[in-house]
């Protein structure tokens, strides 16, 4: 049946071939429920940039998975991931040897110093050792007892280092040196003041002088 208001011989004729008067968009022949509709092109620029991804998206998986020429950022991540872990055994021994049992009894001197490793240790500790460090998970730091080792030195290494298979994590990767210091140097302070907590662990040890 020919559309209303079309006449046989425009019905004869094919769509694309029909165009609107002064360059419009064409009127297309069919109908939908006696609703005619024109035939508009996408734009030249939509088509040409919908193009153009697909040509880069083929020569960008050339280019970094097919014969290897860059490197992908995940790939760029993983060397220097690698490169960090390679000279990480090298950045502790600087750093330790820097730090010593000297050092860590004159940071305790140092109220400014102090102070940021209570706010490091109440921050960062506190959930297991409690905010007075009288110990909750972990072991309780103001009696005369000691864990792992029996130095300011052990406890600098605990902090900075974990202790595999327990809560303690290695803080010397998340934090920096000198919160490493002030914290370790703070924990010292507590050892003798035998707060009410935890029942003891480890070994005992002398107060610091």
């Amino acid at each position: 049946m020919t559309p209303p208001n079309v006449t046989t011989a425009e019905a004869a004729v094919p769509d694309e071939t029909r165009d609107g008067a002064g360059g419009e968009a064409r009127l297309l022949t069919h109908t939908y429920d006696g609703i005619r509709e024109y035939d508009n092109p996408l734009p030249g620029w939509w088509t040409s940039i919908f193009i153009g991804t697909i040509v880069f998206s083929a020569l960008y998986g050339l280019y970094f998975h097919v014969v290897d020429w860059g490197k992908t950022p995940d790939a760029t991540y993983q060397v220097a991931l690698g490169d960090y872990e390679s000279k990480k055994e090298l950045r502790d021994r600087a750093e330790a040897a820097n730090v010593s049992e000297e050092s860590l009894k004159r940071a305790t001197e140092d109220p400014k110093l102090l102070a940021q490793g209570e706010a490091v240790f109440k921050g960062k500790c506190a959930s297991c050792h409690q905010q007075d460090g009288s110990g909750l998970i972990g072991p309780n730091l103001t009696d005369h007892m000691q864990l792992h080792g029996e130095t300011r030195m052990d406890i600098y290494k605990t902090i900075q280092k974990g202790v595999p298979g327990t809560a303690m994590l290695a803080w010397g990767e998340q934090l920096p040196q000198t919160d490493i210091l002030a914290v370790a140097a703070f924990v010292t302070t507590l050892r003798g003041k035998d707060l009410p907590g935890k029942a003891p662990e480890g070994a005992r040890v002398g107060k610091f002088e």
